[in-house]
């Protein structure tokens, strides 16, 4: 699922995707943004919103664990963040003994890539 919307004046545009080849693929992630809804993530989602430029409080839960980042967005700035639910040491032990494991998350804010070089 790619949801997108146009971003406004003054507004900065925010990614957050769950597409790392590394993901576990169970759990969904909730985003909030600001204590506000701002998606539901499945393994392979990625949702693309317009927010008001300026310093924010971005929150990924896996109903396991939970990771607060702090963003700060300039007018115009596009941020991009992987999220990934991953396995630690024991959960898949656990999991094969009794049906359920810990799940870790995993964020990182993804750095834009270079433009090709005129010419190529």
């Amino acid at each position: 699922m790619t949801l997108a919307t146009a971003p406004e004046p003054e507004a900065a545009t925010l990614t957050v995707a769950r597409q790392a080849p590394d993901d576990v693929g169970i759990r969904q992630v909730i985003v909030t943004l600001d204590g506000r809804d701002f998606c539901v993530l499945l393994n392979g989602d990625s949702v693309t919103k317009a927010v008001p430029a300026g310093t924010h409080r971005l929150r990924f839960n896996n109903t396991l664990v939970w990771k607060t980042v702090p963003v700060a967005l300039k007018p115009g700035e596009h941020a991009r963040f992987l999220v990934t639910n991953r396995a630690g040491w024991g959960t898949y032990a656990l999991v094969a003994t009794l049906g359920v494991g810990p799940i870790y998350l995993k964020v990182e804010r993804q750095t834009a890539a270079a433009p090709d070089p005129p010419g190529t």
